[in-house]
């Protein structure tokens, strides 16, 4: 590790405590002059690091800076974990790095997007500071995906288990890739996919996850529709535990796309069965009711005359 990274290690091992310069130079065998830079260049990145003359420096308890420290001490799985201040994309920077073959599990993290997109390239809200914006890379391989569809709906799962578990809410699922709470969305998932033009076969998929995590300013057109899991200050778990939870979710669940227990624990956190919607087909305006979701994740409905029909893409609206 860095000089940079050995100090924040110290510092978040001590969280809440405050440790001299002298004390962190002993440990590292440098100079204080050597941690006094690092401990400004690293404020300069955006950690939140509290500095008092005579008692030294410490990261606050509450403090909810990204850390590939933070998650790695978290993390059943040694998935590499990337993070950037700004990007406009963590997919599309996740497709950027294919060419260079990163390994199954690769993560992609940043404090916030300058263009964040969600399904059929809609704009996805991504303020710095106060939201989750990542993106996980696997490997066709080393999972069983004998329907794409299945990766949307079991990382939909995960998002549901950790966030319910970890900050104690009710989440409840929109099919097919939007997650809600108190009927707003907090969060939304994108699953891209990279093919061989020659055979045709899947290479590479990045599971992008948008969270408003503590966010507290929207446009105004989302403020009737969005919502963040915590209130700006009142938080009861920091971005980096959560993050790592996701992460330890999703490597579970992705090794066992056919269990059973997945769609069933989808079902139960679905909120459109039983519930009239509003689809397209052909561009004409369908109303029906969800009647289930089958064993492929595919919307089962009925429409108002009497056809059934089976979803297993495009887009559906709640008739309130």
């Amino acid at each position: 590790m860095s000089t940079k990274e050995l100090i924040i290690s110290i510092l978040e091992n001590n969280k809440g405590q405050y440790l001299s310069g002298e004390i962190i130079g002993k440990n590292l065998n440098i100079s204080r002059a050597a941690v006094s830079k690092a401990i400004k260049e690293l404020k300069s990145s955006g950690y939140s690091i509290l500095s008092v003359n005579k008692k030294g420096h410490c990261i606050p308890l509450q403090s909810n800076t990204l850390s590939s420290i933070e998650i790695k001490k978290n993390l059943k799985y040694c998935n590499e974990i990337i993070i950037k201040n700004s990007l406009d994309s963590t997919n599309n920077y996740g497709k950027s790095l294919l060419i260079e073959n990163p390994s199954h599990g690769t993560t992609i993290i940043a404090n916030e997007q300058t263009n964040g997109r969600g399904r059929k390239g809609r704009y996805f809200f991504s303020p710095k500071d106060t939201g989750i914006y990542m993106s996980i890379i696997l490997k066709p391989e080393l999972i069983s995906l004998d329907n794409p569809l299945k990766i949307t709906i079991a990382t939909a799962v995960a998002l549901t288990k950790s966030i319910d578990e970890l900050c104690n809410k009710n989440t409840l699922i929109k099919w097919v890739n939007d997650i809600y709470i108190d009927g707003k969305k907090i969060a939304g998932i994108l699953t891209e996919a990279t093919t061989d033009f020659e055979s045709g076969t899947i290479q590479n998929i990045i599971i992008g996850i948008g969270i408003n995590f503590n966010t507290s300013i929207f446009p105004e057109e989302l403020l009737p529709i969005a919502r963040s899991i915590f209130s700006k200050e009142d938080y009861s778990v920091n971005r980096n535990e959560l993050i790592a939870r996701i992460i330890n979710e999703i490597m579970d669940i992705i090794g066992d796309l056919n269990n059973e227990n997945i769609i069933k624990k989808y079902r139960e956190k679905s909120f459109l069965i039983g519930r009239d919607i509003v689809f397209y087909e052909k561009e004409n305006e369908v109303f029906a009711k969800v009647l289930d979701i089958n064993e492929d994740g595919y919307l089962l409905v009925e429409t108002t005359s009497g056809s059934k029909k089976t979803l297993s893409a495009g887009e559906v609206n709640i008739k309130w």
